[in-house]
């Protein structure tokens, strides 16, 4: 199985540092045993022609891209050109925006096959295994996909307790010279789950109102990671 990943587009200067989120999803889709790339179009632009030629050089059976509300739209676009390319390749959203409009984006989206709702490596390790199986789609909670023109949504996925069983974020799949030649900040996380109710804030209804706190020692091989790429600043 061979995934491809797209860090989608959005101005550095909104969040100058290499991406997370996507490389969170890359690391679930490696542990499931997939082949992945992560096709960043943050520091090298975004063309159909540079996609066609990722697609014709990797040749994956599905592509997923992640996306706030800032950037949905050039998702949205990214994976409208994958289906141009090749209709026969699963497309696949997740994060906060269409984690909390999936219906409204399946409806209105038909290059988007498949949503996957809210924290993604549980629902990606049961995921992985059975992509080209549609018909297993239906038992994996997490999920929101189309099945004869109507909207399917799964359970609601529990959040995962133990933070510290989520895999450390896949950097290495990132063109980390770029983001090192830049000096920016890595972002990284020792916790997730957020107690406040901000009301122009989506945040606990991603991740919970409980604080889940990961252990030190994975927090400083994090940090140990990050450093190994030649990386120096972390903002934590």
């Amino acid at each position: 199985m061979r995934v491809a990943l797209v860090a989608t587009p959005y101005p550095l200067e909104e969040n100058p540092s290499p991406p997370l989120g996507v490389t969170y999803v890359a690391a679930a889709f490696v542990a499931a045993g997939a082949d992945v790339r992560i096709f960043d179009y943050i520091v090298s632009g975004y063309s159909k022609e540079k996609l066609q030629k990722q697609l014709d050089d990797f040749q994956p059976d599905a592509v997923g891209a992640t996306s706030v509300t800032m950037n949905y739209y050039e998702a949205q676009k990214v994976l409208h050109d994958v289906k141009s390319c090749n209709p026969e390749i699963i497309t696949m959203m997740g994060g906060p925006h269409v984690s909390f409009a999936a219906a409204q984006t399946l409806q209105q989206c038909p290059e988007i096959d498949l949503i996957v709702i809210g924290e993604a490596e549980d629902t990606i390790a049961e995921l992985a295994p059975v992509l080209r199986k549609k018909s297993e789609w239906l038992y994996i909670r997490g999920l929101a996909y189309r099945e004869n023109g109507d909207v399917v949504i799964t359970d609601k996925r529990s959040f995962i307790d133990d933070v510290d069983r989520i895999n450390l974020p896949a950097r290495r799949l990132l063109p980390i010279s770029r983001y090192r030649a830049l000096g920016f900040p890595v972002s990284m996380i020792t916790s997730r789950g957020c107690p406040n109710a901000c009301i122009f804030c989506l945040g606990r209804k991603m991740v919970g109102a409980k604080i889940r706190r990961r252990g030190a020692d994975r927090v400083l091989d994090e940090i140990e990671q990050i450093l190994a790429l030649g990386l120096s600043l972390i903002h934590i």
